[in-house]
């Protein structure tokens, strides 16, 4: 299925689907772009119960309905803040490469990464929902991105193949992920030999995101990373309601 070329896994979870941005209001929050999960509250207490009750109930958002969100998460207003082609550049794409958009969603990152690995390279928009697949592949269809190939993934895997990926980039999403330590080890086992995953999420202080209790410090991401088997850092790029970390092989 795969051709002979090196992979960038721009790890799109979907489902962890890129987010356009959500708010903290009501309405908002109901068309926040990002990745679906499902997993049990784990703990006997009763108040432990209840918080990961939440937790579970925002990584349980699911997004099926491509043609609604795309207008807010595809819209030319995101650029200025999502600054798309900066990210890209700061992961240093090469041409031929294979790259992973985990969480792809509408997928906002897929002709950027289509781009940068060139005719030669490959692109996997990943998600678990079907409906964001069939949309991204019809989007790549209208622009001749003929370099993109959708995979529908698990809930705890991304379905790609071992040690087949450059780059895996995950925007909006990590946060939406119930195990991100056990996932990040997957990811790394994604991985080529000089491999790395990229990840893009909200600030505490964003005006837009998921509600602040769900928002995690880059600090944080670097040390699930690491527990994964990483050696990861917060990236240097400024990004005006984001941050990046990036997590290498050791």
């Amino acid at each position: 299925m795969l051709k002979t070329c090196r992979f960038v896994l721009v790890v799109a979870l979907s489902a962890f689907v890129l987010a356009a941005g959500c708010s903290t209001d009501k309405k908002a929050e109901e068309t926040e772009p990002r990745t679906v999960h499902h997993h049990k509250a784990k703990g006997t207490g009763h108040a432990e119960k209840a918080d990961h009750a939440k937790k579970s109930d925002h990584q349980k958002k699911r997004f099926t309905q491509p043609e609604k969100l795309a207008d807010s998460w595809n819209a030319p207003e995101r650029d200025e803040w999502q600054r798309p082609q900066a990210v890209v550049d700061a992961m240093n794409i090469e041409a031929g490469m294979t790259v992973a958009d985990v969480g792809t969603g509408t997928g906002y990152f897929v002709p950027y990464l289509s781009e940068a690995v060139g005719k030669d390279g490959r692109v996997f928009a990943v998600d678990i929902e079907s409906a964001m697949l069939d949309y991204v592949d019809q989007l790549s269809k209208e622009k001749g991105l003929e370099n993109v190939e959708t995979i529908l993934s698990a809930q705890t895997k991304t379905n790609l193949e071992p040690n087949s990926t450059d780059r895996v980039l995950i925007v909006n999403t990590w946060h939406h992920i119930p195990d991100r330590a056990e996932y990040a080890k997957h990811l790394k086992s994604r991985l080529t030999e000089d491999g790395s995953v990229w990840i893009v999420d909200f600030t505490r202080e964003s005006p837009s995101g998921p509600p602040k209790k769900h928002r995690l410090e880059p600090e944080e991401i670097v040390q699930e990373l690491e527990a994964g088997g990483f050696d990861a850092q917060v990236h240097s790029l400024k990004l005006d309601r984001q941050y990046m970390v990036v997590g290498r092989l050791n």
